[in-house]
């Protein structure tokens, strides 16, 4: 089972390192993609590192590059954290070019989806970032529950994500079928969530900064330990 995990800004470096140094001496059976909120060399070895934002195809200052990814090693990268979109007010057309970026540069891209709970907005929203774009290799994408990861709480149903799920499925056959993928639900995943998600089909778990240390999460590795056996 792939599990993402992604610091946010407000958890303190020193502890993300902290984070870092335990879940790389810990036993992981899980396929584990951590995004700690500077990009660091990604030569650890029970995880990979990957980043939490792509720069545009044009000029731009603030922004990591591709060749900076690649600099640190590092073959996977958000590509519109839903979060982002909305406290930035990045539109659609922007996340498109984050991931043309990302393709032209061989980065495997995390698309995020679920700006908009309405299952044809969902499908929709995807259509528009894919539309026309050359996706020759395989690539993630994340369905969140944009309200609970706000919230800090599960504002879902199991029939809602379970919906989601064979919406986001159905549509890639149906319109997408060249393009291989992995679909990960987040939204306040945990040790309840993941067996959930795990069950309705979902390939993995994109869990946020609600754990800013090993212990905290210890109890959520456990469980994606056994479901990855």
């Amino acid at each position: 089972m792939l599990t993402v995990l992604n610091f946010k800004n407000l958890v303190d470096f020193k502890l993300q390192l902290q984070f870092l140094h335990d879940l790389n001496t810990a036993t992981i059976q899980t396929e584990l993609l951590v995004a700690p909120t500077l990009p660091l060399a990604n030569d650890f070895n029970n995880f990979q590192i990957i980043s939490q934002n792509l720069t545009i195809q044009e000029r731009t200052v603030g922004e990591i590059s591709p060749s900076v990814l690649s600099h640190l090693n590092i073959k996977t990268s958000f590509i519109g954290h839903l979060e982002r979109r909305k406290s930035l007010n990045e539109g659609l057309l922007i996340v498109r070019n984050r991931l043309a970026n990302a393709l032209q540069h061989h980065i495997l891209p995390i698309i995020s989806v679920g700006q908009y709970s309405n299952l044809d907005l969902v499908t929709e929203e995807l259509d528009i970032l894919l539309r026309n774009q050359n996706i020759q290799a395989p690539i993630i994408i994340a369905y969140e529950n944009l309200a609970s990861t706000e919230m800090g709480r599960a504002l879902y149903s199991i029939d809602e994500i379970r919906d989601v799920h064979n919406r986001i499925r159905s549509f890639m056959s149906a319109h997408y079928p060249h393009i291989k993928y992995r679909l990960i639900l987040g939204g306040h995943m945990d040790e309840v969530g993941s067996p959930i998600a795990n069950a309705l089909g979902y390939d993995g778990v994109l869990i946020g900064d609600r754990y800013q240390n090993f212990k905290a999460f210890s109890p959520v590795l456990k469980v994606l330990n056994n479901l990855s056996r």
